[in-house]
């Protein structure tokens, strides 16, 4: 998609989708090896999911690798590691939230949605183990590093997994959107987006208190959260339906137009009685509120762009519309941002 050509003009994300490229096709075709003989087959990998729009923010992982001077072997094994990553916080997505984003396309029948994505779950943990095998034989990691690293492949992610598990089933607590954003969406996808960075952090390959480390971190960090204001947008009527935490939800409840509470209380009350997860543009019903929301993303979008500047990566001012351009359409908020600018 044109609107992100600007990217593929930096020379570091060109590189960046390149060594992601080359993940991607190595991961496939370890699960070919490993599925050999089981009885399931893996069709050929879609171009597409080749693509900056498909790994928009792989790219940007590996970008950050290589602003901070990782041994190229190390950097080549931890980018493998993101992709691990994506595929297991997807996978776990698919089952709490009931729907289907696939990672690996194989001959399983149509309808068999829950198992594709334990499958996939499955498979995707083989073929890490894989790899960290790979990394040992070569040299690039010693076994007790490689021990470390099984360990942090899961604690890296434990806290987004926490909070989720939290929300499973519902929850009834009544949080300011302040609290939400410091409680809920800090640890389940502000850290989230730290992830990558630490098994290099645990290996000693980086240091949190360099200031570019940590310039780096805080910006991935808010990034995330505001990515997740951009989501909760969008995610109104599945998260009344699923009971969850919303950020929209919260600065109607919290301050928001008398008019605008009744509303949110007809659609939670409807919510008890049908699914609203399909209805994606519910926001629009609080236009006010809506902007709020917004304006607290961009803010934290641009306090993050601020930060992994200081952090050494090429994204400055004149490229933040581009930017705004590339979160509507991963998010899928059609006409949310259009409005929006960011502050000069």
């Amino acid at each position: 998609m044109p609107e992100f050509d600007f990217l593929l003009d930096i020379d570091l994300f060109r590189r960046s989708l390149g060594e992601q490229q080359a993940v991607v096709k190595r991961f496939w075709l370890e699960g070919q090896r490993l599925l050999k003989g089981s009885g399931i087959q893996l069709r050929p990998l879609p171009k597409r999911w080749l693509s900056l729009r498909h790994n928009y923010f792989s790219v940007l992982f590996i970008a950050i690798f290589a602003l901070l001077d990782l041994p190229a072997e190390r950097r080549r094994f931890y980018a493998r590691l993101n992709h691990c990553y994506r595929s297991w916080v997807t996978a776990c997505d698919n089952l709490l939230d009931n729907e289907l984003k696939e990672l690996f396309l194989t001959d399983l029948p149509p309808q068999a949605q829950v198992f594709k994505s334990v499958h996939s779950l499955l498979l995707a943990d083989r073929v890490f183990f894989a790899f960290l095998q790979e990394a040992v034989a070569e040299g690039s990691f010693t076994n007790q590093e490689a021990k470390r690293l099984l360990a942090i492949s899961l604690t890296a992610i434990s806290a987004s997994g926490r909070e989720e598990a939290m929300e499973e089933g519902g929850v009834s607590q009544d949080l300011s959107p302040e609290a939400i954003l410091r409680e809920i969406h800090r640890p389940k996808t502000g850290q989230l987006f730290t992830a990558p960075l630490q098994a290099p952090l645990a290996l000693g390959d980086i240091r949190e208190e360099a200031p570019q480390v940590a310039a780096l971190l805080a910006g991935l960090e808010a990034f995330g959260m505001g990515c997740q204001i951009l989501d909760d947008l969008s995610d109104l009527g599945a998260d009344l339906t699923a009971q969850k935490y919303n950020y929209l939800a919260a600065t109607i409840r919290h301050g928001g137009a008398v008019a605008d509470k009744e509303v949110l209380e007809t659609l939670t009350a409807r919510s008890r009685e049908e699914d609203l997860t399909g209805e994606s543009d519910l926001y629009r019903r609080f236009p006010k509120a809506a902007k709020a929301a917004l304006q607290a993303a961009i803010d934290l979008l641009e306090e993050a762009l601020a930060r992994l500047a200081d952090g050494g990566l090429p994204l400055g001012k004149t490229q933040r519309p581009h930017l705004m351009g590339i979160l509507k359409a991963l998010f899928r908020n059609p006409n949310a941002l259009l409005h929006i600018r960011p502050r000069k």
